[in-house]
């Protein structure tokens, strides 16, 4: 008759509170009301909320003009009620849309992201409610990330480069 090893009491209550934590460790949640449009030449205030059941590591809105091969991407500061940041401007007869999705990284490296939006670029008076950057010192200090080697060491020109400092790629 063979004889059936058992574990400590205290090592299987550790191995259960392993596999219940892994079995509680979901992906982030993201809540975003879309942006159905913005006007040309002011920068574009975009917020989300962001929710995990361990801690939200990151949150970024990764963006382009549509169509365009890459997306940049800026960080959304935590406000105290949700994730906000700062959108460079569409430039006037450059852009007709531009397409973005919101993305969270969670302590585990957990990635989730929205849809892909559209933000209809219309002139002033259109665009009902333009969700544009009332904080001066924030649309004065846009801080965008590249996301390949391809776009180069500045925004891509269909984007105001008024109060944006664009960080290319680093390369070796």
């Amino acid at each position: 008759m063979a004889v059936r090893h058992r574990p400590p009491v205290a090592a299987a209550f550790w191995v259960l509170a392993v596999a219940l934590r892994a079995a509680a460790d979901d992906a982030p949640v993201i809540e975003h009301q879309p942006l159905p449009c913005s006007v040309p030449e002011k920068p574009i205030a975009i917020c989300a909320t962001a929710s995990d059941d361990n801690e939200i590591a990151r949150v970024r809105a990764h963006f382009r003009r549509q169509g365009a091969d890459f997306y940049s991407y800026v960080e959304l500061n935590f406000t105290g009620l949700n994730h906000c940041g700062t959108l460079p401007g569409p430039r006037d007869g450059k852009v007709r849309a531009i397409e973005y999705y919101v993305q969270a990284v969670d302590d585990q490296y957990q990635i989730t992201r929205t849809s892909t939006y559209q933000i209809s670029v219309q002139p002033e008076g259109v665009c009902e409610f333009p969700p544009v950057e009332k904080d001066p010192q924030r649309a004065k200090a846009i801080k965008v990330f590249a996301t390949n080697k391809k776009q180069g060491r500045k925004l891509d020109d269909a984007f105001a480069v008024t109060g944006v400092s664009f960080v290319p790629v680093a390369t070796k």
